[in-house]
């Protein structure tokens, strides 16, 4: 089987039924996961260019955005009309406007070595409306680097110093502090324990989310796709060179 065929003939066949209840669910559980989406063969060759970049980067944590992810097949899969139109018909049904133009903000985000705790527990608020994650590779033994999320607890601001205000009180080492300790508490934090090759939907800009550590003799690869910038048009935004 070519590559991303699995992924290709799982989107032909997504109707607008199922993704209205894609979103639904969304609202209601806070992530939706589309099981296999990626086959090993698919993941063995995203693993193979892991190494390679992990390795330039002597090993420890790095971020790749999407100029350095030619080659990769992330390309290949943001350029897909039928991976693009998920998200604009997503959008559409969980946001109740019509759909930006698909422009993704792109990273391959990969924990390990000695750096892999200062990149956990760290949590955010996006800056896009929809986030889809897929593990590439994810940790068998010891700390997973399992996925965490609040969700959806606020709606899309109206305009950009709202969402800075949110930012701000998230970015503090206080909240951090209390959102860390309500882990303990059964349901005040969903847990994940990603798949590899299964493509995950959250509200990215709704829901506080972060992830759990791994121990640094292994990685923890994921691809995101953010989508749909509330406040792209935002002058405020532009001055301060936010992404």
């Amino acid at each position: 089987m070519s590559f991303l065929a699995n992924a290709m003939s799982k989107l032909a066949a997504i109707s607008d039924d199922e993704v209205c209840a894609i979103a639904r669910r969304i609202d209601g559980d806070g992530i939706y996961c589309m099981s296999s989406f990626l086959l090993e063969e698919d993941l063995r060759r995203l693993r193979e260019f892991v190494a390679l970049a992990l390795a330039s980067g002597g090993n420890q944590t790095i971020s790749l955005n999407r100029d350095a992810l030619a080659g990769s097949g992330l390309d290949d899969l943001a350029n897909l009309a039928a991976f693009k139109s998920l998200f604009s018909r997503l959008y559409s049904f969980g946001c109740g406007r019509p759909a930006p133009e698909i422009k993704f903000h792109q990273i391959l985000r990969c924990l390990t070595g000695e750096t892999a705790s200062e990149h956990s527990f760290l949590f955010h608020y996006d800056s896009y409306a929809i986030t889809a994650l897929i593990p590439i590779e994810i940790p068998t033994v010891g700390q997973r680097g399992d996925f965490l999320i609040i969700p959806n607890t606020r709606g899309i601001r109206s305009n950009y110093v709202l969402n800075l205000i949110d930012k701000a009180i998230i970015d503090n080492h206080l909240t951090q502090r209390f959102l860390k300790s309500r882990m303990q508490k059964i349901g005040a934090v969903k847990r994940v324990a990603l798949v590899p090759g299964s493509l995950y939907f959250f509200w990215g800009y709704r829901s506080i989310h972060t992830n759990e550590p791994v121990d640094k003799g292994e990685v923890r690869a994921t691809a995101l796709f953010h989508y749909a910038d509330p406040h792209e048009n935002s002058y405020l935004k532009r001055r301060l060179g936010r992404i």
